[in-house]
């Protein structure tokens, strides 16, 4: 996958998943063997599943969620990005 697909799907994902809350994308992005690195959220479920678990414990809490991707970083198959979100905080 080029550097340009790996920005569009992360492009997709912060639109989609976290600002929309369309998990359905979730599946068609991530790989069954993805494992997440976050911090904050030590233990996520691998896979796909465990990015739809983030993201709703996110969307739960800051429901008019809205995030701004400020950079993105690719180099062969990986990415990094630099994001910031605003919304307000309405759950645990």
């Amino acid at each position: 996958m080029s550097a340009e697909e790996n920005r569009a799907l992360i492009q997709r994902f912060v639109e989609e998943a976290l600002d929309r809350g369309n998990l359905d994308v979730v599946d068609e992005i991530y790989a069954p063997v993805y494992v997440a690195h976050t911090a904050g959220f030590p233990e996520q479920t691998p896979g796909p599943e465990g990015v739809k678990e983030f993201v709703g414990l996110y969307r739960s809490a800051f429901p008019d969620l809205h995030t701004t991707i400020e950079d993105i970083v690719t180099e062969g198959d990986k990415v990094a990005y630099r994001w910031t979100a605003v919304g307000t905080h309405q759950g645990e």
